[in-house]
């Protein structure tokens, strides 16, 4: 797929985000959101394992409260961890007052 520039209207909206990073290194960052959750982060946690890769999980508090052994899978096999709220409302099957409230 080939590189796709932000088009100059959202670089001046949001100035303070980095648009761009020069380098010449070939590295590219893997993130997953909304887990732990069985079945599906074990495999991730397999397929990363195999390549020996890092990625950043960025994990939902209560999935975490009910799979703590999964994340701590996660810290154990030396990937980072970030917060992706406690609840995660589906956004699409949520009103917008109830999302927007919380």
């Amino acid at each position: 797929m080939p590189f796709v520039k932000t088009p100059v209207i959202v670089r001046k909206i949001y100035p303070e985000l980095i648009w761009h990073l020069p380098t010449q290194e070939k590295k590219i960052y893997l993130t997953f959101d909304d887990g732990p959750i069985p079945g599906v982060t074990s495999w991730v946690l397999e397929q990363l394992n195999k390549y020996n890769a890092k990625a950043t999980f960025f994990c939902v508090g209560d999935n975490v409260s009910k799979h703590k052994d999964i994340y701590d899978l996660i810290l154990t096999n030396g990937h980072s961890t970030g917060n992706h709220t406690h609840n995660h409302l589906n956004g699409w099957f949520t009103l917008n007052k109830t999302y927007l409230k919380i």
